[in-house]
């Protein structure tokens, strides 16, 4: 350590001893020049730092734009779990007699189910089983018609309206013929 604060202090005395063989001119323009160094190397340093912490700000803020919508689908997963779980006990639970079940939801909303017949079942989906009942149901309105198409999709077990035909009627245009296929689902055994 001594011997480089002794070099120090010679490289003092030799700038000092050059600075005094100068004109007061010449000091001036070295003292300017010497400013003009220190700017400019202060600027770029600055600078470089300014540049280095706006880049880790950006990366902080991606980040964290990153983790929102992670987490956003995480709450999302969670809810589709939650429903899937909610689905699958329905599935497992008592099988659903769609013939009365559609009978007596009719008869709630006070809707008169005229032709209730068994519907061919293509192909049930894989692990479940499937009941297919078509329907008609002649002369209702629109607003009738649509609660009790929701109250077969709401009621117990897994039930789907499948298939919807609409008819208006030329005696009373308030008035609709429906034909639609109801389906009941549930696991297999």
């Amino acid at each position: 350590m001594e011997p480089i604060l002794r070099r120090i202090r010679q490289l003092r005395g030799d700038l000092a001893a050059w600075m005094g063989k100068l004109s007061q001119r010449e000091r001036i323009m070295v003292s300017g020049a010497a400013a003009a160094v220190f700017v400019f190397v202060t600027s770029l340093t600055s600078l470089s730092i300014s540049n280095s912490i706006t880049e880790r700000e950006q990366r902080i803020e991606n980040r964290t734009r990153y983790l929102t919508t992670l987490s956003k689908f995480a709450v999302g997963f969670r809810e589709r779990q939650a429903e899937r779980q909610a689905l699958e006990q329905r599935l497992k639970g008592p099988p659903v007699q769609l013939l009365s079940f559609i009978s007596q939801q009719g008869a709630q909303l006070q809707i008169q189910v005229g032709d209730l017949r068994p519907a061919p079942v293509p192909d049930p989906p894989q692990g479940l089983t499937e009941e297919a009942v078509e329907v008609n149901v002649a002369r209702v309105e629109l607003a009738p018609l649509t609660r009790f198409l929701q109250s077969l999709e709401r009621g117990q077990g897994v039930v789907r309206v499948r298939r919807l035909r609409l008819t208006t009627r030329s005696d009373d245009p308030r008035q609709v013929d429906a034909t639609f296929t109801v389906s009941a689902y549930g696991m297999k055994s």
